[in-house]
This record gives C-alpha cells, sequence and structure tokens, in this order.
C-alpha cells in the first residue's frame, strides 16, 4: 500500500470509531458524548479535505505528533501533520471516503482521553478514480483544554495480512508451530 493510502487510513482512522459508538448502547458520560463529537468533525474534514478544519483539531503543543506504520511515517509538529493531510488530500477523492469500525473502544481520566479501533474503509483514488479497500488500526490520545479535546498524537497502521478484522468474542489466532527440535 502506498504511503499515501495509509496517511488517508490514518487520519479517518479516529473517527471512524463513532459509527461502531453510535451502535453501543447509549451512555450519561459527558466527555465520551464530546469527544465523539470531536472525531465526527475529524471524519467530515478529512472527507471534504478541509485542512483548516482538521488542523483546527490539534492541540496547540510543539509535541503534538502524528504516526503512520513503515520508516519515515513521523510527523511531530503542527506544521509536519498539516503538510501530511496537504498530501494525503491528493491522494483520495473528497467526499469517497468511507469506513466501518467493527471494533473500537475509548476511555478518559480528568484531562486525559484515548482510544483505539480496527477499521475497514473505502475510498476512490484521486489518480483514475480506482476504488480501494484497506484496514486500518487506528490508536490516539486527546487532551482537553479551554477549546475542549484536542488531538495530542495520533499513530495508525495497516494490519498485514489484509484481512478485516475479527468479529467481537472471535478467539484469538493460533500462533505459528515451532519446527521440531533435532535430537542430538
Amino acid at each position: 500500500m502506498k504511503k499515501n493510502q495509509i496517511l488517508i487510513a490514518a487520519t479517518m482512522g479516529c473517527t471512524l470509531m463513532t459509527p461502531a459508538w453510535a451502535a453501543q448502547a447509549p451512555e450519561a458520560d459527558k466527555s465520551k458524548e464530546e469527544i465523539k463529537a470531536m472525531l465526527t468533525q475529524h471524519d467530515t474534514a478529512v472527507n471534504e479535505h478541509n485542512l483548516k478544519a482538521v488542523m483546527a483539531l490539534y492541540a496547540d503543543d510543539p509535541t503534538v505528533a502524528m504516526m503512520g506504520t513503515g520508516p519515515g511515517e513521523f510527523w511531530k509538529g503542527k506544521a509536519d501533520i498539516e503538510n501530511a493531510y496537504q498530501q494525503l488530500f491528493k491522494d483520495f477523492k473528497a467526499g469517497s471516503l468511507k469506513h466501518q469500525c467493527p471494533d473500537a473502544s475509548i476511555g478518559h481520566q480528568g484531562e486525559f482521553a484515548w482510544l483505539v479501533a480496527s477499521c475497514n474503509m473505502q475510498d476512490v483514488s484521486s489518480d483514475g478514480g480506482q476504488k480501494r479497500e484497506y484496514v486500518l488500526n487506528v490508536s490516539a490520545v486527546l487532551q482537553k483544554g479551554k477549546e475542549g479535546w484536542k488531538f495530542q498524537t495520533l499513530h495508525f497502521s495497516n494490519l498485514t495480512d489484509g484481512g478485516a478484522p475479527p468479529p467481537e468474542g472471535a478467539a484469538p489466532a493460533a500462533p505459528p508451530a515451532e519446527a521440531p527440535k533435532k535430537a542430538q
């Protein structure tokens, strides 16, 4: 998968958990609802290629960071992250990004929150209009300030086996069998 495709998946990963949360029983937890709303804003802004709206969701902190899967996929500071999003927007058609996150979790304590998700992604490439499907794992740390929740870190990675996330409650895959040891 191209680096830009990975970045596309990454930027959407955080917000991709919103549909999974919507299917869960409603919670009275105000902070979780605020975080979900913030993630929806991110999702909409990325899908619309609205760079200003995306960057408004990141903390004003020189250590803010976004990380992908492979070498060189580390962006530190808002200027680097903004550049990464600019490259991302060149790779898929605005309005074509869709996602489903069957496995997601969110938590918070005080001013800090964290989230993780495994998502099935779809988009249309900007060069040729080819429909693409891929799987993305996402994690993030958020901090609440005067203006609400903001991303402090965002991390994304692609599954290496190309498969969809396992259904909830599925047994974990068995580890590979060890080769028999030779008798000495």
